[in-house]
This record gives structure tokens, sequence and C-alpha cells, in this order.
């Protein structure tokens, strides 16, 4: 009877952080997945679950694979601490929704390490009490202010001669990083949205985004393109077509209720190309030979 009860058990989902120590305040990958028979309707957390003592960043869905009636599904979720305890814990579920319930099935808690950087008590200065003050005149020294002031000048006038250049370059690398963030941001919100409500309109949506954002980080009218056009703009670039393609067809021919796992791949493939796209426009500026050049390349 032991063993039979034993079998009867569902099988846990497996939980593990992708490194062994996380500092304060910095993000790791959390990799979470999940075996099931192929008929079992499985639900992941999302942003609205509590992740404590973690807080949730973002996540990556991975299409579901299934072979001989097994389903495997996973996710990369990106998370952060504050919390200052020596060993941290996390314990994921996934729920399985089972006629009119929903029941919990929840992993053995994965362990992280908090990583260290002030090692032992931190000593306090000695401080001496001075209560004679004595009045001092305010005077204005013009001759001084003068001189600073020249001085600021100059040593301005020559960092930006010998390091006018890198700066922009920085700046450059900075904006580049805050589009990207927040076009991954939006994008993200849009494939969480589909796979809610799986609307056309929100695909019209993301599509625009996407071109938008390539638009600003190719310098190019890439939003007034065709499919087409895009295609051969990118040399043909397989994420680029089949994702289009995927995309046209659930668009113009309205199917994207039977189909819509092509369209969840072709979300990721246009969120693999646009990573593709920004790492190229991001090593071209970082290598720019002239900071006249233009970096918008294809």
């Amino acid at each position: 009877m032991y063993c039979l009860a034993q079998e009867a058990q569902p099988q846990l989902p497996q939980g593990l952080f992708q490194e062994d120590s996380v500092k304060i305040g910095q993000e790791v990958n959390f990799l979470f997945f999940y075996r099931h028979a192929a008929t079992e309707e499985i639900i992941f957390p999302d942003s609205t679950y509590n992740f404590a003592p973690f807080e949730y960043v973002n996540r990556r869905y991975f299409p579901t694979r299934t072979r001989n009636g097994i389903s495997h599904d996973s996710v990369v979720y990106t998370l952060r601490t504050f919390s200052i305890a020596p060993v941290q814990t996390l314990a994921l579920p996934v729920f399985k929704l089972q006629d009119q319930d929903t029941v919990n099935i929840t992993a053995l808690p994965a362990e992280i390490y908090l990583r260290q950087l002030v090692k032992g008590p931190a000593s306090l200065a000695q401080l001496k009490d001075q209560t004679q003050l004595a009045p001092i005149p305010e005077r204005f020294n013009f001759a001084y202010w003068l001189i600073a002031a020249g001085f600021l000048v100059l040593v301005a006038v020559l960092v930006w001669i010998l390091f006018g250049k890198k700066i922009i370059i920085r700046y450059r690398l900075y904006t580049l990083q805050k589009h990207h963030q927040s076009f991954i941001a939006k994008f993200n919100a849009y494939i969480d949205r589909f796979n809610k409500s799986e609307s056309l309109q929100i695909v019209e949506q993301a599509i625009t985004l996407w071109k938008n954002y390539l638009t600003t980080l190719e310098g190019n009218a890439i939003n007034s393109f065709t499919t087409r056009e895009i295609a051969a703009y990118y040399n043909d670039d397989e994420d680029v077509t089949t994702a289009l393609r995927l995309f046209d067809k659930a668009i113009y021919g309205n199917i994207v209720s039977d189909k819509s796992s092509e369209t969840i791949i072709a979300f990721f493939l246009l969120h693999h190309f646009a990573d593709r796209r920004y790492e190229f426009v991001k090593d071209l500026t970082r290598n720019a030979a002239t900071i006249q050049n233009p970096v918008q390349l294809v």
C-alpha cells in the first residue's frame, strides 16, 4: 500500500538558481521546469506571485515540448533580493487545473547564499568635543575664485580633448541600454497579455512596438517598411522572416486561436532578433573609429 501511494504522488516541479551566491540587489536567474502528462493544464507563477524573500524582475517562457505523452514546460525568472539572510530559499508551485478546482504542486526549496561584502564589525572613530568657538569674519576672495574658475575651465577643456570621444560613446551606450531595457519590458508585457487573451490587436501592437524600436536603434524608417522590405533589409534573416510570416498568417488568416503556439514562437523570434541587433549596434558604437561615423549599420 505504501508503494502504491508513492506512485500516486504527482511528480514535483524543479527549480534551481543559476548561481550559487548573490549580492544584495543583484539580479539572478532562477530556472523552473515541470514534467507532466500532456493532458494536464498547468499554470506557472506570474508577476503577481509573491517571490519573497526575492523580488520579481522579469521572466522568459520557453515553448512546451511534448514527447510520448509527457510535456515539459520551463521558464526562467529573473529575481533580486534585498534580504540580509545569509542563506535564502525559494520554493515555487505550479497550478494544475483539475475539474473546477486548482491544485498547487510545490517544488522542493532551492538555496542560494548571500555574498557578504563587509567582513567583521565596523569600527567607529573616536570623536572629541570642542565647545570653544571663535568667530571668523566672512570675506570673499575674488582672486582665488577667478584662479579656481580658470583652473576648472582648463581642466574641463583638457578632459574634453582627451576623453570627449569616450564620454560620447559611453553616453550612447547608456542610452542604447536604457532604450533596450524599456523595449524588452514592454514587449514581454505584450507576450503576457497575449497569453491571457490571444487577441490579434495585441499582436499588431507588439509588431508596431518592435518596428519602432528597430527604427530608433538602426536610424532607418523600418516602421514604414512592409514585411517583404523588412526581410530584404535584414538579408532574409531566418528569425525575422519566420516570425513575420507566422504573424501575417495569424493576422490576415484570423487563425490565432488555432495556432497560438506558433504566434508565441513568433513573439520569441522577434524578441531574440531585437536582442541580436542591440548587441550588434552596441559593438559598433563601442568600436567606432570616429564619433562622426554612423553606427546604425545593417
